[in-house]
């Protein structure tokens, strides 16, 4: 069936860069189709989910770990948001991308605010820890938020870069990488990312590295004591009394903004990388190498001519005294 749109997902690239630690597979496997056999409905203070009756406590483990996610979010967001969320666990990843009616890619999971759900791509998720589980129940928790509080659209890179700075995903690796976009000439103009990302994995890679970056230096730049509460106030007040709302659909104030963001936060993090890049890196460490030892030797020799001064005016000083 195909969903409202629109559908915001986590990729799984962006989180499972690590070894699976078997989270849940006291369950078994990749779990069994609720359709296959007996489902029970799950509830918890502000979430739902059906799953197969024998694994009824995986269920639970999950909407131990929803609550955890939404308190997170919660705890960074203006206002309250009490509507329970439905969470859907698809066993199959043709499950999970037959509900939501696009062709197979790389997502975890896909929230869809209109009908106030997450769809749970079971295989992937079971790989990861408790930790990156909980991440990506945070990040679709944001899109939910978003969908319900917010009167009027926002550019999608900035909707999955919400969701990212709150989920806090990103990493040194991360920053490397963007600075090697911009450095090859790879960066995607804004005004593509408003709407859609590639599909293409490495170039989806890209368009969620520049909306988290892109989203940090928005905060940074026009919100750098409010924050992310800040920002979603200020979009989420009434029509025509958004400061930012106007901005972001003015294409040559994107146009601007875009052009700022790559001279002052991308630019010094290519110079960093050219910097650290193997071959210079360790000629910078033995130019440094030799600077501290030709200061240590100078320093040496100083004291050792003080010494020999010192002991000159000791001899004669004894000899004066006789």
């Amino acid at each position: 069936m195909t969903l409202p749109r629109p559908i915001h997902a986590v990729p799984w690239k962006a989180l499972v860069g690590f070894l699976a630690i078997g989270f849940l597979t006291s369950e078994g496997g990749t779990g069994v189709s609720a359709a296959a056999e007996e489902a029970v409905e799950l509830q918890s203070p502000h979430f739902r989910l059906g799953v197969p009756a024998a694994h009824r406590r995986l269920g639970e483990q999950i909407l131990e770990i929803a609550e955890s996610a939404r308190q997170a979010v919660l705890d960074r967001m203006p206002q309250a948001m009490n509507e329970r969320v439905g969470l859907a666990w698809c066993a199959t990843e043709s499950d999970f991308y037959g509900r939501l009616g696009e062709p197979h890619g790389h997502w975890l999971a896909a929230a869809v605010p209109s009908m106030g759900r997450i769809y749970l791509n079971g295989p992937q998720l079971q790989r990861l820890d408790r930790a990156r589980f909980h991440q990506a129940l945070v990040h679709e928790f944001v899109h939910v938020y978003l969908g319900r509080v917010l009167h009027d659209p926002i550019p999608l890179w900035l909707n999955e870069g919400l969701a990212m700075v709150v989920a806090g995903q990103w990493d040194l690796g991360d920053a490397a990488a963007l600075a090697a976009d911009s450095l090859f000439g790879a960066l995607l103009p804004a005004e593509r990312l408003a709407d859609r990302f590639p599909r293409e994995p490495a170039a989806q890679a890209r368009a969620y590295r520049q909306s988290y970056s892109m989203t940090a230096f928005l905060l940074d730049l026009r919100y750098p004591t409010g924050g992310v509460s800040g920002l979603i106030a200020d979009l989420a007040t009434s029509a025509g009394q958004s400061a930012i709302q106007p901005l972001l659909n003015d294409p040559r104030w994107v146009a601007d903004f875009d052009r700022l963001w790559r001279r002052k936060w991308v630019r010094p993090g290519r110079i960093t990388l050219i910097l650290t890049s193997s071959g210079i890196f360790w000629i910078l460490v033995t130019g440094l190498l030799m600077v501290a030892y030709m200061h240590k030797r100078r320093t040496r020799k100083r004291r050792e001519a003080r010494w020999a001064l010192e002991e000159e005016f000791t001899y004669h000083d004894d000899g004066f005294d006789d």
